[in-house]
């Protein structure tokens, strides 16, 4: 006879009860047990009622703890389900879900495994087995599994770019490209592997196909600032500066703390026709990480150039205060000094330059001696002209 609604609510009830607190009320099921009479009721999709077995009495208890997030007791209703009934799909592929959750990988691969049996050329199951198998960094069994995926698949985003990634930890550079860019072509929006294409082919030295990944990616996710960074980084590797600028005024306006944003749009700026924006910004960087007598020399020297003098010899002075690159700091002094047309006091300071013996300062500041020198006998021979006028 056909139980009643609240029969079946009691038993379920009754159910939990046995499992969560492993006390004796609990009914085990051994594997094989065929028991398939109805003990309850539920209403599929389209309204009809249905009747319940016991493994389907197992199975949604299974799926109120796991909406719970109780693992633990999910899983062990899960086990029943299948001994119970051992072509029990769902059960085992669900069973398979919740021991990778838990991270029992070995588990889950079982449990995949038994559910593959069932539906042998289920794409879910394949990749959930390698998946797994990557977790316990098994790339051999990964590669197995997503090899046959791409097999039913050629096109499988979730093959290719897991085989990209098992290619890449051999260091197989090439096939780990081949592999990302299958993936990429069916997830065109997928900036993680445009970046991971842009270090591949970095790596190949193939500085063309790195930024074109590397602007891809930051046009596929503009709010990831890791690709932009990195983009930054690589216009300035490579010198072209006129395209870091915009890239870097990006940063600086999206993190306005950060000193090295500041510090890379001055350096960038300085290489433009808009120089005279870089002391500005190399300003800001000290102001928000302290003294660097490295960007002391960078202004100094970007204020010689825009011919203020006074500004650079200031900027050394600051440097030459914290300690450190003291040769190029000297020598950005003994120009602006140079400038100013105080050629003894140039003299002295390039002299102080060369003493520190550090190339290639050492050598320009010799040069510079010798052109304070003739700078002065032109000066001398300048006044003693007006003199005899």
């Amino acid at each position: 006879m056909k139980k009643t609604f609240l029969t079946c609510m009691i038993l379920l009830f009754m159910a939990h009860l046995g499992c969560s607190s492993g006390g004796g009320g609990s009914t085990e099921y051994e594997i094989g047990d065929t028991q398939d009479e109805a003990i309850g009721t539920t209403t599929d999709d389209k309204g009809f009622e249905r009747e319940l077995g016991p493994a389907e009495i197992q199975y949604q208890s299974a799926q109120q703890f796991l909406a719970a997030g109780n693992y633990t007791e999910a899983i062990n209703h899960l086990k029943r389900a299948v001994a119970i009934r051992p072509n029990y799909l769902e059960a085992w592929s669900e069973l398979g879900n919740a021991q990778t959750k838990v991270k029992n990988f070995e588990g889950g691969i079982e449990a995949y495994k038994m559910a593959l049996e069932i539906s042998p050329d289920n794409k879910d199951l394949i990749a959930a087995i390698g998946y797994n198998h990557l977790n316990l960094e098994q790339y051999n069994e990964a590669e197995e599994y997503y090899t046959k995926l791409v097999e039913l698949d050629p096109m499988s985003y979730d093959g290719n770019v897991h085989l990209g990634f098992i290619a890449q930890k051999r260091d197989n550079i090439d096939e780990a490209i081949r592999y990302y860019e299958l993936a990429l072509s069916t997830n065109a929006y997928d900036a993680v592997t445009m970046g991971t294409l842009a270090t591949l082919y970095g790596k190949k030295g193939d500085k063309e196909k790195k930024l074109e990944y590397l602007n891809r990616a930051v046009e596929a996710a503009p709010s990831n600032y890791k690709f932009m960074i990195q983009l930054g980084k690589t216009y300035m590797d490579e010198k072209d500066y006129e395209n870091a600028v915009p890239v870097f005024e990006k940063l600086v306006a999206q993190y306005p703390d950060m000193a090295a944003y500041h510090q890379n749009l001055g350096l960038a700026l300085s290489q433009t026709d808009r120089k005279a924006e870089a002391p500005a910004e190399l300003e800001k960087a000290i102001e928000l990480k302290g003294d660097d007598p490295l960007i002391y020399m960078f202004l100094a020297q970007f204020y010689n150039e825009l011919d203020q003098p006074a500004k650079a010899i200031n900027a050394a002075e600051r440097g030459l205060k914290v300690g450190g690159q003291e040769a190029g700091l000297y020598y950005q002094w003994g120009s602006a000094l140079s400038k100013l047309k105080d050629y003894d006091g140039a003299i002295a300071k390039f002299e102080r330059c060369r003493s520190y013996g550090d190339a290639p300062w050492s050598s320009y500041a010799v040069k510079q001696i010798d052109r304070q020198e003739k700078l002065k006998e032109r000066e001398k021979l300048l006044r003693e002209q007006g003199a005899g006028e």
